[in-house]
């Protein structure tokens, strides 16, 4: 399921201006990386694929921060955390704010981007598919 939403934000992403279309980029991106962390912490073991959580884990995370994940995470996840937390330090200015990508920053974005995909797939499978 994660893979699947995942890979329709990025469909949703290849037809936007990430200039033009700041806003949506940056969520778009966020919310892709955030449904790509969900899969491999679910193939981890290290939370739970039940809505809410089960077997005493937490379910899904919205953010690297919300819900608070007690566990430790192996290298690859952490990488894949700190490209997350880039995108996600974005939406004060750049979702809520005024601010608009330049094209070096779209770069960042999107090189952001691919280390979550890198780190995830790292764990769930080169050359994952949907």
């Amino acid at each position: 399921m994660h893979l699947e939403r995942a890979a329709a934000f990025e469909r949703a992403l290849a037809r936007l201006d990430p200039v033009e279309d700041t806003e949506l980029f940056v969520v778009f991106l966020m919310r892709a990386g955030t449904h790509r962390v969900n899969a491999a912490l679910h193939a981890l073991g290290l939370t739970s694929g039940v809505m809410g959580g089960a077997a005493g884990k937490i379910g899904d995370l919205n953010h690297t921060y919300k819900p608070k994940l007690d566990v430790a995470l192996p290298p690859a996840m952490q990488q894949a955390f700190k490209h997350l937390s880039l995108l996600e330090n974005l939406r004060p200015e750049f979702v809520r704010g005024p601010r608009v990508l330049d094209h070096a920053m779209a770069d960042a974005c999107r090189a952001a981007y691919a280390g979550i995909r890198a780190h995830t797939d790292s764990i769930l499978g080169a050359g994952v598919t949907p």
